[in-house]
């Protein structure tokens, strides 16, 4: 079973390599949801889909891809012993934490459903907690579904905290009848509500007709409470220094809360290797499909990693090896598109601009080795008069000796260059960083 489904994620990531990734397809890949950090503007932004990512004022959302899947028997067993939850091994399979709750009995199901003409959409069940929740869902219908597109989700609760979304699935190329998918939705804040009844609303698209169903859930048992582990400690690696506030754990995934030195020459982009580590050497890393960060303009942000609450080592530590970083002064990328000039460009020219124009944007890197860098390496754009230029659609795809990038600007009007927001980049800084939890 597990071989197959290896084999089905594999193929399906191979064709998303040969070709670019514009919005209408990114939708039915795995891709980042979206960003509702401010209530106002949630109505407005919702149907603006960014495959790789976005960049708010209070969350950064990355997106780490697929690359390869290994789901173990015992895990695929695991699964295959809840009702209606078989389905969903390539979705939870990259995840210890998922695993764990599963194994744990964490997971409840639902079974809510909602018929709209020949398609029915179930909620099969959830996986809850003060950190987030999970929600597994199927669309099935007599007919075909091929070319389904999910347009937009959204979820209402009492007291639910704002946050970001993160689902989407790529269903093969044949003849479907069923779409199958998990949201991931991160809360901003600690969900405290005892009140656990929920709104789920999922707009779909299909042959040009727009679906959207509403479904009521209640999910019946109240969620386990976190742990919070104070840490307080100053930390460095090459000179830049870093505060690790506190870390807390919650059945769906961990959360490291850091503070950046802002006196620091360069900018930390991305904590590749953060991860927990007992005293067996067993590891949980970071978060492999779904939102991996949440980022501020006051330098703090909170990283999210793979849980381990349903383990109970006698020594926890927290590990840090390897930062992504860059000069402070490139954080910016200043791009002119009329001349196609990367006005500020870092010294190794890692990543060139290729071509522009004021519509469109295309990066390059050239490979070098066997590891892929796997981010989306730009965020937000504004132009030279300080004005918010959107990119509703960004792609990112592999021809075999480079990796391109893709920028679609939604206007022209802008006035060049345009300051492009850095929040990854392939130079690294090592070092060797130990916190012990417990």
């Amino acid at each position: 079973m597990y071989e197959t489904e290896e084999e089905q994620l594999k193929r399906l990531k191979d064709r998303l390599d040969q070709q670019q990734l514009p919005l209408s397809e990114a939708d039915q890949a795995i891709r980042q949801g979206m960003e509702r950090a401010r209530q106002e503007k949630r109505e407005s932004r919702r149907r603006r889909k960014r495959f790789f990512g976005s960049v708010e004022v209070v969350a950064l959302l990355l997106l780490t891809f697929i690359t390869s899947i290994r789901v173990s028997p015992v895990f695929a067993n695991a699964v295959a012993s809840i009702p209606g939850l078989e389905k969903f091994v390539e979705l939870i399979a990259m995840d210890k934490g998922l695993d764990a709750a599963i194994q744990n009995d964490y997971y409840q199901e639902i079974g809510a459903t909602q018929t709209i003409d020949d398609k029915t959409l179930t909620v099969d069940g959830v996986i809850l907690d003060e950190s987030g929740i999970n929600i597994f869902y199927t669309i099935a219908s007599d007919h075909s579904l091929k070319g389904l597109r999910v347009d937009y989700i959204n979820l209402q609760a009492e007291g639910i905290p704002e946050g970001s979304f993160s689902y989407g699935n790529m269903m093969d190329e044949g003849e479907n009848y069923t779409y199958k998918d998990r949201i991931d939705y991160q809360f901003g804040e600690q969900y405290t509500s005892h009140n656990q009844s929920f709104d789920l609303e999922v707009a779909i698209k299909l042959k040009g007709e727009v679906t959207v169903f509403t479904v009521r859930f209640t999910v019946p048992e109240q969620v386990k409470p976190s742990e919070v582990y104070s840490i307080d400690k100053e930390v460095e690696i090459k000179g830049q220094k870093f505060w690790i506030e506190d870390i807390t754990i919650s059945p769906l995934r961990v959360g490291v809360k850091v503070s950046i030195d802002p006196d620091n020459t360069m900018k930390i982009l991305q904590f590749e290797d953060m991860r927990l580590e007992d005293e067996k050497g067993e590891v949980w890393g970071s978060i492999r499909n779904g939102t991996t960060a949440f980022g501020g303009e006051d330098g703090k942000s909170t990283y999210f990693l793979q849980s381990n609450y349903f383990s109970k080592p006698e020594k926890l530590y927290l590990r840090i090896n390897k930062v992504q970083a860059i000069r402070a002064e490139d954080a910016f990328a200043e791009v002119n598109t009329e001349t196609g000039e990367w006005i500020n460009q870092p010294e190794d020219q890692k990543i060139q601009l290729l071509e522009s124009t004021k519509h469109h944007a295309e990066f390059i890197m050239n490979h070098t080795g066997d590891e892929e860098f796997p981010f989306f390496f730009i965020g937000s754009a504004v132009d030279a008069n300080g004005k918010e230029v959107e990119s509703p659609s960004t792609g990112k795809y592999s021809d075999g000796e480079a990796t391109h990038w893709d920028l679609n600007f939604d206007r022209t009007d802008y006035v060049n260059p345009l300051k492009l927001e850095l929040f990854a980049y392939p130079n690294y800084l090592e070092g060797d960083i130990k916190l012990e939890l417990k």
